[in-house]
């Protein structure tokens, strides 16, 4: 038996403390005063949480950065530290402060009116988890799969923010019950959406040549889709420059009649997601979060 620690231990950082003290925090104060510090905190977060850092150097150079490319971690850090604060912003304020724009948004009002219930894949990257506060609507439920080893303060104040959304969460449970739950909600006509990109509690994955070299990709979302029979969208939530965020809808679809069964339908599923995740990547490449070795230690 391998004693290896896991590459990501899939739970929020800065701990039960760390977490009620932010909270606290943006109850009374501007959250650009957040910002202001996060600024001073970032080169020593580099200096010394070295694993993310050596990670995040390593995307950089796989997608064609060359030289020092600290600043870039810095902005890397950064935004990642600034959608943080956002959400922990919407929970001590309990309303949205943040513009957004749209792009492809029309096939999603259109799984909206329908009456089926669909599947949202989501990534790592932007503040995918964001759009259960964005997406104010009255016409379907949206059920947020998260990882079910968080915190109870996270899972509540999560749960409190949403719960004017027409949301609620699905946390990942050992004993796998959390699939009933989902297929439950999809067979009701709702919406589940479901991290897309990481590997946790299960072996089960399609590999795929993504920025250069073969990553693994989690099954699940792709093969209750492909089982189930129901449509899936891939939503990335990007932010952008002041108060901003960009919302981009694509559509994760595949000819599924010319599939022999449902795992190879899930497979062809995977590679549209996973060639739409580098699409998007490509206009944003800052905004990649996934602080551990995601390519199987194959650096570059």
């Amino acid at each position: 038996m391998s004693d290896k620690k896991p590459a990501w231990k899939g739970t929020t950082g800065g701990g039960n403390f760390g977490q009620r003290a932010l909270l606290l925090l943006f109850r009374y104060v501007d959250i650009r005063v957040g910002y202001a510090i996060l600024g001073l905190v970032i080169p020593f977060y580099m200096i010394f949480n070295q694993s993310g850092y050596k990670a995040i150097k390593n995307y950089f150079r796989r997608i064609g950065y060359t030289g020092n490319v600290n600043c870039h971690i810095f902005r890397n850090h950064y935004l990642f530290g600034q959608m943080m604060m956002d959400k922990f912003y919407l929970f001590a304020r309990k309303k949205n402060i943040f513009k957004s724009r749209v792009t492809d948004w029309d096939q999603f009002t259109e799984l909206l009116k329908g009456d089926g219930g669909f599947l949202i894949s989501g990534a790592h990257t932007g503040n995918f988890e964001i759009c259960g506060y964005f997406l104010q609507q009255r016409l379907k439920k949206l059920n947020a799969v998260v990882f079910g080893g968080e915190s109870a303060f996270m899972q509540e104040n999560r749960a409190e923010a949403l719960s004017g959304n027409m949301a609620q969460l699905i946390p990942v449970s050992s004993d796998m019950s959390h699939l009933f739950t989902i297929k439950t909600a999809l067979e009701k006509g709702e919406m589940v959406s479901m991290p897309s990109d990481r590997l946790f509690g299960s072996t089960k994955s399609f590999s795929f040549p993504f920025l250069g070299s073969e990553a693994n990709f989690p099954m699940g979302s792709f093969l209750l889709a492909a089982q189930l029979d129901v449509p899936m969208v891939s939503l990335y939530v990007m932010r952008e420059r002041g108060m901003k965020y960009h919302i981009i809808c694509k559509q994760v679809a595949v000819d599924r009649s010319l599939y022999r069964n449902s795992r190879e339908i899930a497979r062809a599923l995977c590679q549209v997601y996973v060639e739409q995740l580098e699409d998007v990547l490509k206009s944003y490449p800052h905004q990649w979060f996934n602080f551990y070795d995601f390519w199987n230690n194959t650096t570059i």
